[in-house]
C-alpha cells in the first residue's frame, strides 16, 4: 500500500523549499553579478606608456616649448567610477565615452586656458539596460547632456622632460546637471612626440550637482579623463 503525503505537510514542503530558493537568489543574485558583471570593468584610466625611449638631452625641455593651442583628438576619453552596494556585496561600476572635445592653451610655460566638454548622453557601461537607467533617470541627459570643466586659474607647468609624466593640479569650474562648482583635478601631462597626453581625476558628491543616486550607489563619483591633445 502507498502511502500518500497529505496535502498540507506538501504546502509546507514547497513553501519551505520556496523560502530556500528566495533566500539563495537574495544572496546568491548580487554574489553573482558583482563577481561576472562588475568584474569586467576597465582599469582607471592611465598615462599610455611611452611608445619609444626619449632622445638623450642634457637636461629638461622648457614647458614654453609647448606654447599655443591644444586640441582634444581621437584616443580620448572620459567618464565616472562609482561604488555600489547590492545585499551586502560591493562592486564598483564603471562608464566611459569617447564623446569628448575641448582646447587648451599654453603660453609661457603655463597652462592659461582650457575647456574639455564631455557628451554625457554616450556613456556606457558593461551592461546596457543600466546605462539607459543612467543616462535618462540620473544624469537625466535629456536635459543636461554634457559635462564642462574650464580651467579658471593658470598651471605653471615647471620643466617637462619629453617622455617623462609631470603631476599638476587645476583649477577650475566644473559643470553638471547643470550646477558649476569649483573643481580641482590631479593632471599627469606627458609630451610624446607632437602630442600632449593629459590624464586627470578629482572626486565629487553628486548630490552637490543635484544628482539624486538611487540607495544602493554610494553618493560619492570619481571623474577620470584621458586627453590625447595636438597642436591646432
Amino acid at each position: 500500500m502507498t502511502l500518500k503525503t497529505p496535502p498540507t505537510r506538501r504546502w509546507r514542503r514547497w513553501l519551505i523549499a520556496g523560502v530556500v530558493v528566495v533566500a539563495v537568489l537574495a544572496v546568491g543574485g548580487p554574489f553573482l553579478y558583482t563577481r561576472l558583471v562588475e568584474s569586467n570593468n576597465p582599469p582607471p584610466l592611465a598615462l599610455p606608456a611611452p611608445t619609444s625611449a626619449p632622445a638623450p638631452a642634457p637636461g629638461p625641455a622648457p614647458s614654453a616649448g609647448l606654447d599655443g593651442t591644444w586640441k582634444v583628438g581621437s584616443g580620448s576619453q572620459a567618464g565616472y567610477r562609482v561604488n555600489q552596494n547590492l545585499a551586502g556585496q560591493t562592486a564598483t561600476t564603471v562608464g566611459r565615452t569617447q564623446a569628448v572635445t575641448g582646447s587648451a592653451t599654453v603660453s609661457g610655460g603655463q597652462l592659461t586656458a582650457g575647456t574639455i566638454t564631455v557628451n554625457l548622453a554616450k556613456l556606457v557601461t558593461n551592461e546596457a539596460e543600466r546605462d539607459e537607467h543612467v543616462r535618462e533617470g540620473i544624469l537625466e541627459t535629456g536635459q543636461y547632456p554634457t559635462a564642462v570643466f574650464t580651467l579658471t586659474q593658470p598651471v605653471p607647468l615647471g620643466a617637462i622632460t619629453p617622455g617623462q609624466a609631470t603631476q599638476v593640479p587645476a583649477t577650475g569650474n566644473l559643470t553638471i546637471h547643470g550646477v558649476t562648482k569649483p573643481a580641482v583635478v590631479n593632471l599627469a601631462v606627458r609630451q610624446t612626440g607632437a602630442t600632449l597626453s593629459v590624464q586627470g581625476t578629482t572626486s565629487i558628491n553628486l548630490t552637490a550637482y543635484g544628482v539624486e543616486p538611487p540607495t544602493t550607489i554610494a553618493p560619492t563619483s570619481q571623474i577620470e579623463f584621458l586627453l590625447q591633445l595636438t597642436q591646432a
